[in-house]
C-alpha cells in the first residue's frame, strides 16, 4: 500500500504544527495567559518535548495558571531533565536543595547541578561550587569550588564574580590574598547580569 501524497504532506508537517505550539505557548505565556501556555504545552510535554516539559514545570513550581504545586513542578522537570535540559537540571538541584516537593537532599542537588554545569550552565556551576566549598552534598573540594565560580564568572554570572572578589579580597578558601585579581574581578561586576 502507497502513501498518497497528502499524507506524506501531513506526516512533514507535523514537526512544524509542534513547534508552532511550543512557540504559540511561549506568546501566551508572555502575554500572562497561563492557561493558553499550559493548552499549548501539556500536549508536547506528553509527547516527550523537553522544552515543553521545562515549561510545566516552571508553570507549577511559581503557581503561573495552576495551583502551585513543587511535586508537579518535579515530575515535569525531571522528564526533561533525564533528556539533558540543563534549565530543569539546575531548577531540579533548587528542589532538591531548598526540599520543595521532594526530600531535601544536597547530594541529589549536587547531581543534578553537576550536570547542568557540565553543559555550562552558570548558575549551577556557582551553585556547586558552593557545595564543593563547604562539603555539602559532596566532598569538600576547595579547587573544585574555585574552578567552578571562575567558569560561572567568565559568563558574567555576578554571584560568581562577587564570591571569586571575596576570595581574592580576603583570602578565603586557602587561598592568599591578591588585590590584583581582586581588583580583576571587580571590574566584571559592571557588565555582570
Amino acid at each position: 500500500m502507497s502513501m498518497g501524497p497528502w499524507l506524506l504532506i501531513l506526516l512533514l508537517a507535523l514537526p512544524a504544527a509542534a513547534a508552532g505550539s511550543l512557540e504559540d505557548g511561549m506568546s501566551a505565556f508572555e502575554r500572562g495567559d497561563y492557561a493558553q501556555a499550559l493548552a499549548d504545552w501539556q500536549p508536547l510535554a506528553d509527547n516527550g518535548n523537553r522544552l515543553a516539559q521545562y515549561n510545566l514545570g516552571l508553570l507549577y513550581a511559581n503557581g503561573w495558571g495552576v495551583p502551585q504545586d513543587y511535586r508537579r513542578a518535579h515530575f515535569w522537570y525531571s522528564k526533561a531533565a533525564a533528556q539533558g535540559q540543563p534549565d530543569a537540571q539546575y531548577n531540579l538541584g533548587l528542589l532538591y536543595m531548598e526540599a520543595k516537593g521532594v526530600y531535601g537532599s544536597p547530594a541529589d542537588a549536587a547531581r543534578w547541578w553537576q550536570a547542568a554545569a557540565d553543559q555550562g550552565h552558570a548558575a549551577a556551576q556557582f551553585n556547586l561550587g558552593i557545595l564543593y566549598a563547604y562539603g555539602r552534598g559532596t566532598r569538600s573540594d576547595r579547587d573544585a569550588a574555585l574552578e567552578l565560580w571562575r567558569r560561572s564568572a567568565e559568563q558574567g554570572h555576578r554571584p560568581a564574580i562577587e564570591a571569586l572578589v571575596r576570595v581574592y579580597e580576603a583570602g578565603e578558601f586557602g587561598v592568599a590574598p591578591d588585590a590584583r585579581r581582586a581588583v580583576e574581578w571587580r571590574a566584571r561586576l559592571e557588565d555582570a547580569d
